[in-house]
Order: structure tokens, then C-alpha cells, then sequence
């Protein structure tokens, strides 16, 4: 009888291991499958070809931060908006995606598709604790630009490289979707001086430092 409550209970811890090691195998594969079946980021567009504003975008990786740059007034893309918007000192934060940054990682070249976010928030330099002597911080939000690399967009244009602007002018809200800027008025003076395929490689240092 002693034997046999003995052999019973080695069944039953035997069966309990099985239990636990299944159990252990099948929430492995779920999340193996899980992180498999995610998708790339992907740009977003609504039926007429307009861009959906990217979310979640704070995740990306961040290529490097500017304050008050401008245009040169004689260039095309110096509009009568960007000049209102460069009278003001604005940070002026960029983001991508993190495939696209894997990808210039390892090959120096930006894939289909790249994309590129811009949060633009005003220079602030008051706070309400009064803490603050000198210098300036990121304050209320301005603006959301993004760039994107696509040569099979929606809209009809075959140009790779598209712009958008998500800013409402009239509030600190963004647009859900957006229209692509015509070529003569951003992608031209991407091509002509950014160093890198129309990226302002230059002026982002976690890209730069991959080039040395």
C-alpha cells in the first residue's frame, strides 16, 4: 500500500511538471509569435491620399533637437507661413522610426519607408516655480511636421519623398490628416541641400556619428 501511494504520487508530480512545462511553452510561443507578427511602422493615409498623423511617435528614436532655424529668405520654401514661424524661437525635435534608423544603421542609406517626425514647441522661459535665471525649455506645443519615404504614396505623385504639415494655426491642436506639399515648396530644397537623400543629416547627430 506504502509502495503504491508512492508511485501514485510520483505520477502526480510527474503530470504537474508536464502541466508547467506545457503551460511554459505555449505563453512562450505566443509571445515568440506575438513579437513575430508585428508590423513595421508604417505610414498612414486616408482614401484621398492624405497622411494620417503618426502616434506614439515619443517611442522613436530621437535624431537631434534645433532651436529658431530658418530659411534664407530668397528660397522658395521661405513662405509667407514659415517666416511667421520663424520669428519666434521655436525647438524644432525630430524623431524616426526605429526600422528605418536599423536600417541607416547598418547600411548608411534611408529604406522605403522612413519616417520623420518634427514636434515643434515654443521656447519658453518662464515656469511657475521661478526657479529659472537664465537659458530656455521646451514649452507648449506648436507643431507637428513629418517627412516621409515612399515611393508607392497614394496620392498619384511618384516624387519619393513627401511633406506634411499637421499644424492648426488657429490652436495648439494637430490635424488628423494632412495633404502633401507640393514638390517646388519642401522636396526641391530637401534634394538641393540636405546632405543625406533629402534628410538633414547634418544637423542630427545621432545620425552624423554614423558616418564617421
Amino acid at each position: 500500500m506504502f509502495y503504491m501511494l508512492l508511485v501514485v504520487n510520483a505520477v502526480m508530480r510527474h503530470r504537474r511538471s508536464i502541466h508547467i512545462f506545457l503551460v511554459f511553452a505555449v505563453t512562450w510561443l505566443a509571445s515568440s509569435s506575438s513579437a513575430v507578427g508585428q508590423s513595421a511602422t508604417k505610414p498612414e493615409y486616408g482614401p484621398d491620399g492624405r497622411l494620417k498623423a503618426p502616434i506614439d511617435f515619443e517611442g522613436w528614436v530621437f535624431v537631434g533637437s534645433n532651436l529658431g532655424l530658418a530659411y534664407k529668405e530668397e528660397l522658395p520654401t521661405m513662405t509667407s507661413v514659415e517666416a511667421a514661424r520663424a520669428a519666434p524661437q521655436l525647438f524644432h525635435n525630430v524623431y524616426i522610426n526605429p526600422e528605418a534608423y536599423e536600417h541607416f544603421r547598418r547600411t548608411r542609406t534611408f529604406p522605403e519607408p522612413t519616417i520623420l517626425v518634427m514636434e515643434v514647441f515654443s521656447a519658453a522661459s518662464k515656469e511657475s516655480d521661478g526657479v529659472l535665471s537664465s537659458g530656455v525649455f521646451n514649452g507648449e506645443r506648436r507643431g507637428l511636421e513629418v517627412a516621409v519615404k515612399n515611393s508607392a504614396r497614394p496620392d498619384g505623385q511618384t516624387t519619393p519623398w513627401a511633406y506634411y504639415d499637421f499644424s492648426d494655426q488657429r490652436s495648439p491642436n494637430i490635424r488628423e490628416f494632412a495633404p502633401a506639399f507640393p514638390d517646388q515648396v519642401c522636396e526641391s530644397c530637401h534634394r538641393q541641400h540636405a546632405s543625406m537623400d533629402n534628410v538633414w543629416v547634418q544637423f542630427y547627430p545621432t545620425l552624423r556619428k554614423l558616418l564617421k
